[in-house]
């Protein structure tokens, strides 16, 4: 029988004592707003790094903001991590995930680049993809420029990151495109169609409720149809073989437990080497909450730990 950490107890304690209404009776921006205050509010201290700028990327479409995070001398071609935010695709930005990509970058001496691709619901499906897609393709056309080696590029982020992030894999494998070298998925989002029984098991209670993902799938996908689309739903992909290799990170008290875990278990069958660890009293979203969960560097280092095993 599994057991709730208490510091995943203690983030649902805090969380509740926030007292804020239902997502789906405030506005996009307050709850935005809402969500980034707690975030701050419980993620550890942001480490120093020697390198920190903002830019946008210009490319097919619109221009996309993104962080570059480098904490290694000038001149050097370092592996790169393109980083997509979590959030349901509705919430979440380039501030929110702050902490954890500086984390990531100082652990395992990659150059590290998150990307605030649009967002739902000023932005539906694709929106979201074409800009995860466009991004990595911008980030390996100038990688000279940038200081990173395109031949040691992962792709990583966090729920609905982490589902934009296997969907770029998927995507520049389709396309024949030069592949990535490695996932990070950290609780992934792998499919809104089907029914899994963890999302009626921990429906609420567990901070992340089988109302809000109905909010956020709502504004995200708009037409019932695009539910059943692999760009939105991975796990429903045709042909997983010949994506990077992954690190697919699930916490036991998620709605999205059993999908993120399905979605290894296919990679493993398609062949690519995935490796499945699951956190088994956590919550979701855990990994941003470092202040109160000891688990979450945890996972940062076993991340950066395949970093710098695969890419050094």
């Amino acid at each position: 029988m599994m057991k709730l950490d208490d510091s995943a107890q203690a983030l649902i304690d805090i969380t509740r004592q926030q007292g804020n209404r239902p997502l789906s009776e405030i506005t996009v921006d307050v709850a935005r707003a809402q969500s980034n205050a707690l975030r701050a509010r419980l993620q550890p201290e942001a480490p120093e790094l020697a390198h920190v700028r903002d830019g946008v990327i210009s490319r097919n479409g619109p221009e996309i903001p993104f962080r570059l995070y480098r904490n290694s001398p000038p001149g050097a071609a370092d592996p790169v991590v393109v980083f997509f935010h979590g959030g349901g695709f509705v919430l979440g930005d380039l501030d929110s995930h702050d902490v954890v990509c500086r984390l990531l970058c100082e652990g395992s001496g990659c150059t590290v680049i998150a990307i605030d691709y649009r967002r739902a619901p000023e932005h539906p499906f694709p929106a979201a993809v074409d800009d995860a897609l466009d991004a990595a393709l911008w980030i390996q056309a100038n990688a000279a420029a940038l200081g990173v080696d395109q031949r040691r590029m992962a792709l990583a982020g966090d729920s609905a990151g982490a589902n934009l992030a296997t969907v770029t894999a998927l995507a520049m494998k389709r396309e024949g495109l030069e592949p990535a070298a490695l996932q990070i998925l950290l609780y992934p989002v792998t499919d809104q169609h089907g029914r899994h029984e963890s999302k009626d098991r921990f429906a609420t209670g567990y901070l992340l409720t089988r109302s809000s993902l109905d909010y956020y799938a709502s504004r995200y996908l708009p037409r019932e149809s695009d539910r059943q689309d692999w760009r939105a739903s991975p796990l429903l992909a045709d042909n997983l073989a010949g994506l990077p290799e992954a690190l697919v990170l699930t916490a036991g008290f998620d709605p999205l437990v059993d999908e993120g875990e399905a979605y290894a278990l296919r990679l493993a069958q398609a062949g690519v080497r995935t490796t499945l660890r699951r956190f088994p009293g956590q919550v979701h979203g855990f990994v941003t909450r470092g202040k109160i969960i000891p688990e979450a560097q945890e996972a940062i280092d076993e991340a950066t730990a395949m970093l710098r095993s695969r890419f050094f």
